[in-house]
């Protein structure tokens, strides 16, 4: 069986939910919806620690002697959590929520007398009703990873090593925290997609077009980046290290915290090119 396609279940306190596709168990690791050490099982009889199971943990998570570690898996969990909370657990052991991208509004009800309790009641009932019937499903649950790649293809989470895309037409697709070490994308069209936090180390992108994409911390270590066009591309904490590059366009490419092709650091102000911090 396919990695992708692979089903586990997960059990937290004594609960068990799922089935769910490798790619959704590997983003929720990430934005600490499931901890390392909550179990998950194939069959509901043998059940084994997240944390062994090298095909769903996360590559960030992996990467722990990497010294920009935590700056890198910050980046990650705000770029791939589309509620924008996330559960953190520091070295003590001590947990904590944080929303690092959306402001929430608190709704205020006066409650004075009866009726006002009567309606805070109601309120309260209607949103946990809403919680538990309206509440759409995740979109990672309906991605196709063995899809032909097209325009607009949803491919988040997908493990897509060794694909060959090379000049497919792919413009406002989304590659989210997908896995595509050695895969080939020469002369594809990627404009305006989305690849943030996608794995496309030893891959070829010689001569594609990347006009307005998003890549945000994308690790594109030993990459080919010949003729590669990154024009008003989003490179921000993005991995350069050790890629072949030849005449790349960077024309309004945000560079920010950028790791660069030797190894150093850009500022986090870069824009067009690498600034020394």
């Amino acid at each position: 069986m396919n990695q992708e396609s692979q089903l586990w279940y997960v059990k937290v306190k004594g609960r068990v939910k799922g089935p769910f596709a490798s790619g959704l168990i590997s983003k929720h690791i990430l934005l600490g919806r499931i901890h390392p050490n909550d179990l998950l099982s194939q069959d509901k009889e043998i059940w084994r620690k997240a944390s062994s199971i090298r095909e769903v943990m996360p590559d960030v998570v992996k990467q722990r002697s990497d010294s920009n570690y935590k700056e890198r898996l910050r980046a990650a969990r705000r770029w791939a959590d589309e509620r924008g909370e996330v559960r953190e657990v520091d070295e003590n052991g001590k947990e904590k929520i944080y929303t690092p991208r959306k402001k929430v509004t608190h709704l205020k009800i006066k409650t004075t007398g009866v009726f006002g309790m009567v309606a805070l009641v109601a309120v309260v009932s209607a949103l946990v009703y809403a919680m538990f019937v309206f509440t759409p499903d995740d979109p990672l649950a309906q991605i196709d990873c063995s899809a032909d790649g097209q325009d607009g293809i949803l491919f988040d989470g997908c493990h897509l090593q060794r694909r060959d895309f090379s000049q497919h037409s792919l413009k406002q697709s989304s590659f989210k925290n997908a896995l595509l070490q050695n895969s080939r994308f020469r002369e594809a069209s990627l404009q305006n997609s989305q690849l943030d936090y996608a794995n496309l180390s030893h891959s070829d992108l010689s001569n594609a077009n990347l006009t307005g994409a998003s890549l945000k911390a994308v690790d594109l270590r030993s990459s080919v980046l010949m003729g590669t066009d990154f024009t008003s591309a989003d490179l921000s904490y993005a991995d350069l290290t050790g890629a072949k590059t030849s005449k790349i366009k960077f024309t309004n490419t945000i560079l920010s915290n950028t790791i660069w092709f030797d190894g150093k650091v850009c500022h986090k102000e870069s824009v067009g090119r690498c600034l020394s911090r």
